[in-house]
């Protein structure tokens, strides 16, 4: 169970997300009979490549006690650095969650969705997604633009999307001072929203691209692969990358059908990607990014990302997982399955030659264009957006 600490006298309830290190806390647990009993805590804290004053962690509470630990026993958790509950006068409470089975379901966790995105280019993104037979997306919110968060609002009413919050305000850093403009559009895409529009938005910013946003970034996987413990494939995707297969199978059940009886022993997989730059200008047509942008470089083992079983991961980050023990990682080199990355050229030291890099022309998404076209189209019109607004 995860929870934040806040040493402040003002009590903050949350139901996520440690970010200061504590060596000593006790666990509280409220079961369904009204008692409360207490477990020392242990802290897990989640790997990093950047190291910020905070550090995103996990509290485990682990019960001994067979009985204790059949579903439903315990109903709610704390934290508490005393060793008195009693006389903690701000005890953080929050509810258990018990993951529900989803057998031979898969879902996505698209970490952040933040910054300015088209609002059509999203649509096309979650129609692909659904076609192929993603069940449930989970996202936590940041500042976004306004017809991208009409987009989510859509999908989240459909029951396809969870858009889960993070804990107000965000530990450890000025918010105000990195709510800046230059980067990912973060605040201007807010100044015409109306009062009643501005109370659906989770007023947080994403720290990204400083050290405590990778944390952010750490803090929301691990939300996910909390909550899609109950489902079969979870993939680690953004919202510009696409998991395609070449013959365009049905993505769920490639994995189930056609992998997973190859590797039974698999705790998910690796895939490759394959990067269709938006600096190269467009290489095809229409209003889709997969029919707009059709030139690509060989698929690479760079940024590669992963689905995986949460049943046999440990623990899992952007761009990796670990497995339990009895399980491995597959690393998928053939190509037969990669995932379509739509964006600019990076601007770090391995992409500087990325203007001139050879490429090649992959037409494999077009045979689907029509009936993505169709489909979007049927949503956006179904929001209420109109041409101008995407183009």
């Amino acid at each position: 169970m995860e929870e934040q600490i806040d040493t402040s006298s003002e009590c903050i309830y949350s139901s996520e997300c440690i970010y200061k290190r504590r060596n000593s806390f006790t666990a509280f647990l409220d079961p369904s009979n009204k008692t409360v009993q207490t477990v020392k805590a242990t802290v897990k804290e989640i790997p990093s490549i950047y190291r910020a004053n905070l550090v995103a962690c996990q509290y485990e509470c682990k019960l001994e006690n067979t009985f204790q630990q059949i579903k439903g026993y315990v109903s709610e958790v704390g934290l508490t650095p005393l060793n008195d509950i009693q006389t903690d006068t701000c005890p953080q409470i929050t509810k258990v969650l018990y993951p529900t089975r989803h057998a031979g379901k898969m879902a996505i966790c698209s970490k952040m969705a933040y910054g300015t995105i088209k609002a059509i280019h999203l649509i096309e993104w979650f129609e692909y997604n659904r076609l192929m037979g993603v069940d449930r997306i989970i996202t936590m919110v940041q500042l976004i633009n306004r017809d991208a968060f009409q987009v989510l609002k859509y999908y989240k009413k459909k029951g396809v999307l969870v858009m889960d919050i993070f804990p107000s305000p965000l530990p450890g850093e000025n918010t105000a001072v990195n709510a800046n403009c230059s980067i990912k559009d973060r605040t201007e895409c807010f100044k015409t929203f109306s009062n009643d529009e501005l109370k659906d938005i989770p007023w947080n910013f994403f720290r990204r691209p400083t050290p405590k946003g990778e944390q952010d970034q750490n803090l929301a996987i691990a939300h996910c692969q909390q909550k899609l413990q109950g489902y079969d494939f979870v993939a680690n995707i953004d919202f510009d990358e696409f998991i395609v297969q070449s013959n365009l199978t049905n993505v769920k059940e490639y994995f189930k059908d056609t992998l997973l009886p190859k590797y039974s022993q698999a705790s998910g997989f690796t895939l490759n990607e394959s990067y269709f730059m938006k600096n190269w200008g467009i290489s095809g047509d229409g209003f889709l990014q997969m029919t707009q942008y059709i030139k690509t470089v060989n698929p690479r083992y760079v940024n590669y990302k992963n689905v995986y079983i949460p049943s046999r991961t440990e623990r899992s980050t952007t761009h990796d997982f670990y497995s339990k023990p009895g399980f491995k990682r597959i690393y998928l080199r053939n190509h037969q399955i990669v995932i379509n990355h739509y964006r600019q050229c990076p601007k770090v030291a391995y992409w500087k030659n990325c203007m001139s890099m050879s490429r090649y022309e992959d037409i494999t998404m077009l045979q689907i264009r029509k009936e993505i076209e169709k489909r979007v189209l049927k949503v956006q019109r179904e929001i209420g957006l109109t041409r101008l607004q995407y183009l």
